[in-house]
């Protein structure tokens, strides 16, 4: 690594330093660089944790979350990975492949020292994919200075297997000040290989529309007018912070008996204060959709009708309520009204 010094048009070559060397922790040194600088590791990357504990008694170095709503492992080392941090890092994401959505929520909210609403805002807002789809993968970062020959060979094994395990190489350098500089290299994947790689693994996913664990449905509720009503009625009494930007697509919905797209009701969303700004209220409305294709959610499809391309995260468009349900949802509106005060 070198430093250009502009006046007199030249390179100082820096001094690469062992972390260890300059008197530096990984925990309380590495651990919080990497902790308020993600960005640091070649993406945007929401910190939910440090120091995690698992029910094993081991803890995660950090945990977080990408934009795409898989949970984030990164396990650092100081200086060199040893032989067998791979190995470490995949019994940490076995544990947290079990977590729930309310539990990374919890922890998130102990790490902020803040409510579990704030906390499942800031994910919902953080992330691209919608929230149901938090955690429904896991990934791995391991990042040292150097990297152990067996570790390079693992990693590159498990990753023909769609294992998603990526390297990354922090190497530290010191001028002649002393003033400390760190460079990031992504080196599995290599970052022009990349594309390619996540191209394969996207074309071998697509293979399966409907994996067995998707909670996925288009089909249609046939329940009779008073069942349909409870169960409707359960719905709109459920205290998340969903409900409430329900009820704004459902006013949206009523507001003319016709089809409405979903550019439409994202602005419409906006102007009734769902969001902060429209590119948010975009994101809330997946989240709203997925709520609709939820199977345990027959009966909302039984009255608000959309178009969908058919699969899971699949965008969905032309929104409507079923004619025949416009006065019963008129009615359950009302009363949600009454209730909440508006």
């Amino acid at each position: 690594m070198y430093k250009v010094d502009t006046k007199a048009r030249q390179l100082i070559e820096l001094a690469p330093k062992k972390i260890s060397e300059l008197g530096m922790k990984e925990r309380f040194d590495l651990e919080e660089w990497v902790e308020k600088s993600p960005r640091i590791l070649g993406e945007d990357l929401l910190i939910i944790g440090k120091e995690v504990p698992l029910p094993s008694g081991l803890r995660v170095d950090l945990l977080g979350i990408d934009k795409h709503a898989n949970l984030v492992i990164i396990e650092l080392k100081r200086d060199e990975s040893g032989p067998a941090v791979e190995w470490q890092a995949i019994k940490y994401a076995s544990y947290c492949s079990n977590m729930l959505r309310d539990e990374i929520f919890a922890r998130f909210a102990e790490y902020l020292q803040c409510d579990r609403d704030d906390a499942s805002l800031k994910v919902e807002e953080f992330i691209d994919s919608e929230l149901e789809a938090l955690n429904k993968s896991q990934r791995i970062i391991l990042v040292a200075r150097e990297f152990h020959s067996d570790v390079v060979s693992a990693v590159l094994w498990l990753r023909d297997f769609e294992i998603d395990i990526m390297c990354v190489r922090l190497r530290s350098y010191v001028d002649d000040d002393g003033d400390l500089f760190i460079t990031p290299e992504a080196i599995i994947p290599l970052p022009e290989a990349s594309t390619y790689i996540k191209g394969k693994e996207v074309k071998a996913k697509e293979s399966s529309l409907f994996p067995a664990w998707s909670s996925f449905s288009l089909e249609r509720g046939t329940f009779a007018l008073s069942e349909l009503e409870q169960r409707w009625k359960a719905t709109l009494s459920r205290q998340t912070e969903l409900t409430p930007r329900f009820v704004r697509l459902i006013e949206i919905l009523l507001s003319e008996d016709r089809v409405f797209g979903r550019e439409e009701i994202r602005q419409k969303l906006f102007e009734r204060g769902v969001g902060i700004d429209i590119g948010q209220a975009g994101r809330y409305l997946s989240n709203l959709s997925q709520f609709l294709t939820k199977k345990s959610n027959p009966h909302l499809r039984q009255v608000i009708e959309f178009v969908s391309e058919g699969g899971h995260g699949e965008v969905k468009d032309n929104y409507r309520v079923v004619p025949e349900y416009r006065t019963l949802l008129t009615h359950l509106l009302d009363d949600w009204k009454k209730k909440n005060g508006e």
